[in-house]
């Protein structure tokens, strides 16, 4: 055979002589005739041979059960089964689900894309999930046969496959629909506080305004360094040191009563305070990489996980806030219940067993996280430019500068109300508070959770419809408004009590909103802007809850922004300042619905 150009082949070549053999060129074919298999060879190290599997049915199991359904006698064609996106979404999850299977050596092939239908895993049908015509698209049995061989390349996994540890199969297995990676991560969220929260760190209202502002320049130097890190480095690395710190915070707490009273002990938790500060300035990008390795995931996933994760991090709140708030109060040693609690018995017994759990946590999540949270991060052109361009993280960041000048500097005040009574018994209130925050919170998860199948916007919507929760529940907390109840029937106990109700069921009203801002953001941005978004509102809420220390009205206390209205209401409407804050905050949730209208996918 005679050699084309180039030493090819001439019926190989792109080009080839004519029929005629009158030696004129002409070109055969535009393409390639090099195979993958010629270019890669027996190497297996190529980045481009590790891509993960989309779901696109290769098998046609999927294909083939739904037109098997199509087929059925009587089959209602208007039944909800039988739409075509929610099939595709149970489908794509129980594939979804298969791969983990697989990754993890425990391939299950009875999963099925519509498990409501009937005992079968494919409906009613019963028997294989291949079609039973002759004719259907994958129904031969050539394709059957390469379906079934060909199962476990379906997930790329490989001829040098090996078995993930038994650590890495463990923080992979499910409880109910979360991952157990997931629960930690979620931890993580939870243990984390926010720009107005860091104030709850430092104290009671009787700390010195330097301290606010120490804790608040850690809280913003570290969350550069985080989000540095996370976009240099591995994921995995900024899911685990977290938890080395906040190891370290709990030590100190504990080690601090074996040192003298006064100024050693003192320094010793400013310092577990510090520590503290360093880990929690992660809860933005625990937040935006939870659940990173899962696909399909509908909104009512999203809802429910974050209601849950809200939820139980208002109860720690509350817990770290009366514990901080006890161990102030006990300084003086007016406390016989702090002494108690500071003791050289107690203290250790509690913190030293938290810090070594957090501090195996962070090795587990070092050292088994999924693959994804193993990748180097990408490069994405115009990144932050395009963020500017984006109306509603426009709009978060005014949020975020209304919420934290005004509302920032009393919101340690606010958090004393819960506990300030002299009449009801510490065990009732946080009595209370699992009511509210446990039992109530879960009836409104119930309900948001049905609601959001058929509608993802409704969440978001009804956040905007509850106003200004936050500020309503500052009134109350800080006015003195809520300080004494006589026309309650039961005495001063039921009046106590009833004035916490109603500022528990403001706070859960205010835990919705912000669970519903939040999922705007979740409808309009890729995990990516969520990090960036979320790490920059609490760098901007972190330097502007430090302004508002030193020039907001209410920086000494409630003042003119929360009018004492006990002793008369006509006075107090009188304040300029009342009107100017209440204005502010009624037109956050008017701006987030005017931007949200418009920048949502699924419109209402």
């Amino acid at each position: 055979m005679e050699d084309g150009l180039l030493g090819l082949p001439r019926q190989h070549g792109l080009l080839s002589t004519d029929s005629a053999g009158n030696g004129d060129l002409r070109r055969l074919s535009t393409g390639s005739v090099l195979s993958l298999d010629e270019v890669v060879g027996k190497k297996h190290d190529y980045k481009l041979q590790k891509v993960d599997p989309t779901f696109n049915d290769t098998t046609g199991e999927y294909y083939n059960a739904f037109e098997a359904m199509l087929q059925e006698p009587g089959e209602d064609l208007s039944s909800d089964d039988l739409c075509i996106g929610d099939y595709l979404a149970r489908s794509e999850k129980a594939w979804f689900k298969k791969m983990r299977d697989a990754r993890l050596g425990r391939l299950s092939r009875d999963v099925s894309p519509n498990p409501s239908r009937g005992g079968s895993p494919y409906g009613s049908r019963g028997g294989s999930p291949y079609g039973s015509r002759e004719g259907s698209r994958y129904g031969s049995e050539d394709n059957l046969s390469v379906g079934e061989t060909s199962q476990t390349d379906e997930f790329l996994l490989g001829e040098n496959y090996q078995r993930p540890s038994i650590v890495k199969r463990w923080l992979q297995t499910r409880i109910g629909d979360w991952p157990i990676y997931s629960l930690l991560l979620g931890l993580g969220q939870i243990m984390s506080v926010n720009s107005s929260q860091i104030t709850l760190l430092t104290g009671d209202q009787g700390q010195t305004p330097e301290k606010v502002y120490i804790i608040g320049g850690i809280f913003m130097a570290t969350s550069c360094i985080w989000w540095i890190t996370f976009r240099t480095l591995k994921s995995a690395y900024v899911l685990s040191l977290p938890w080395l710190f906040y190891g370290m915070a709990f030590a100190l707490v504990g080690i601090a009563p074996f040192l003298p009273l006064g100024s050693g002990r003192d320094w010793m938790r400013n310092v577990a305070v510090g520590m503290y500060t360093t880990a929690s300035s992660t809860g933005s990008i625990f937040f935006a990489l939870n659940f990173g390795d899962e696909g399909g995931a509908p909104i009512k996933s999203w809802v429910l996980r974050a209601c849950l994760i809200q939820g139980t991090q208002q109860i720690y709140i509350t817990a770290l806030y009366y514990w901080g708030s006890n161990l102030i109060t006990g300084a003086s040693g007016t406390s016989k219940s702090t002494k108690t609690l500071d003791s050289k018995i107690v203290m250790p017994a509690i913190t030293l067993p938290i810090s070594a759990i957090c501090w195996i946590i962070g090795t587990v999540l070092f050292t088994s996280l999924p693959p994804y949270y193993r990748q180097s991060p990408g490069k994405t052109p115009y990144f932050y430019r395009a963020l500017l361009r984006r109306k509603i993280i426009a709009w978060f960041f005014v949020t975020i500068v209304l919420q934290n000048y005004f509302l920032s500097t009393p919101y340690g005040r606010n958090w004393k109300y819960l506990w300030s009574s002299q009449y009801a018994p510490k065990w009732s209130v946080a009595l209370l508070v699992l009511g509210f925050f446990v039992g109530v919170w879960a009836i409104i998860l119930a309900i948001f959770g049905k609601l959001s199948n058929a509608h993802s916007w409704i969440l978001p919507i009804y956040a905007i419809g509850l106003g200004a929760p936050r500020w309503c529940q500052m009134l109350w907390g800080t006015s003195s408004y809520g300080q004494w109840l006589p026309w309650m029937p039961g005495g001063p106990i039921a009046g106590a009590l009833a004035g916490r109700a109603l500022w528990l069921w403001l706070g859960v009203l205010d835990s919705i909103q912000g669970v519903g801002f939040g999922m705007m953001l979740l409808h309009t941005l890729t995990r990516l802007h969520i990090a960036v978004t979320l790490m920059a509102g609490q760098l901007l809420g972190s330097a502007i809850t430090l302004i508002a220390k030193a020039t907001a009205p209410d920086k000494d206390g409630p003042g003119d922004v929360f009018p004492d209205f006990s002793a008369g209401i006509t006075e107090p409407l009188m304040k300029p300042w009342f009107w100017i804050v209440l204005a502010c905050q009624l037109a956050i949730p008017v701006g987030f619905f005017m931007v949200f209208r418009k920048a949502q996918l699924s419109k209402p």
